[in-house]
């Protein structure tokens, strides 16, 4: 079953990769030009990052090999960006935003992935803001349909351990998932070979919790529902980025979940890119149109992580 699950995965990639749903362009005009139409603006940016990553996908499959994955990172930067202002933008609503904690953790892993360690501590710092204050974002105490949120406290652990920031996991219902525990507990691990096996054996959880139909998903036992969020290793490449980050070394990992052309879309920490125009243009009009909606720190990291200075 776990060559199944990544197989099928696989195959499926390439029709979800290659749909490029559309979203009206007034959307996105609207805003930019005169500050209307915000939410649909915020929800089309994350549409748009989508399709970044969708192209990266292609690329990789086709074995079109760029120096780095310049597109994945935009994808990933728009829709962490998307994410952030549409949740800020709630304060004191009691109101939700689309995305799960499950999903929010997954961006802010593809964000270590490739390297875009400046942008964590103000997106982290935003969802540990709106679960304190009861909006943007739903915790395990009103736990979302089809999830139990194992894979975010899991995520959240990690990245409040780096940060020095942890997550009351009792006080937000987040249950502790032995399969991903062990990772938990060790992924400061010093010595690789002893990291090696736990490695291992969470490719092995990420490929046995690949959702293959919609029923599995709503299940709740599953936690990647996307073809890239299941060819994708994301929580293993950004512990090896974090690990990189701190100086750890860290070992080969022989799994087919690692050996998959996609497993290689990956940066080092503090990779720098072009800045982002189309980006740009939408925080400078969020900055202007909604600046109560742009949390803290935000906009100063992405253009930090910009090449330009």
């Amino acid at each position: 079953m776990k060559k199944n699950r990544l197989q099928q995965s696989l195959r499926d990639l390439d029709g979800w990769a290659s749909a490029n749903g559309n979203y009206p362009a007034n959307w996105f005009d609207d805003y930019l030009n005169n500050g209307s139409q915000s939410t649909l603006a915020f929800n089309a940016l994350f549409r748009i990052g989508l399709l970044e990553i969708k192209k990266e996908l292609l690329q990789a499959r086709l074995k079109i090999a760029p120096p780095a994955p310049k597109n994945l990172t935009t994808g990933i930067v728009r829709m962490m960006a998307s994410d952030a202002i549409l949740i800020e933008s709630l304060k004191g609503t009691g109101r939700v935003a689309n995305d799960t904690l499950d999903g929010i953790t997954h961006l802010m892993f593809c964000a270590m992935a490739t390297g875009q360690f400046r942008l964590i501590a103000p997106f982290h710092q935003t969802i540990l803001l709106a679960l304190e204050g009861g909006y943007g974002v739903e915790d395990g105490n009103n736990l979302p349909t089809g999830t139990t949120l194992r894979y975010a406290a899991f995520g959240l652990t990690i990245i409040g351990d780096w940060l020095g920031k942890p997550l009351d996991l009792d006080k937000h219902a987040l249950p502790r998932d032995p399969a991903w525990g062990q990772l938990v507990a060790h992924w400061r691990e010093p010595d690789p070979d002893k990291l090696a096996p736990i490695l291992v054996a969470a490719c092995d959880t990420h490929v046995q919790r690949i959702a293959l139909t919609s029923r599995e998903l709503d299940s709740g036992n599953f936690e990647f529902g996307s073809p890239f969020e299941a060819v994708y290793p994301a929580e293993i490449l950004a512990i090896l980025n974090l690990r990189r980050s701190l100086g750890l070394p860290n070992p080969s990992i022989d799994h087919p979940l690692m050996k998959t052309p996609y497993a290689r879309l990956t940066c080092p920490p503090g990779m720098r890119f072009e800045p982002d125009e189309l980006l740009m243009r939408f925080l400078a009009a969020a900055c202007k149109h909604d600046p109560d909606a742009v949390p803290a720190g935000l906009y100063e990291a992405i253009l930090q992580n910009s090449a330009k200075d």
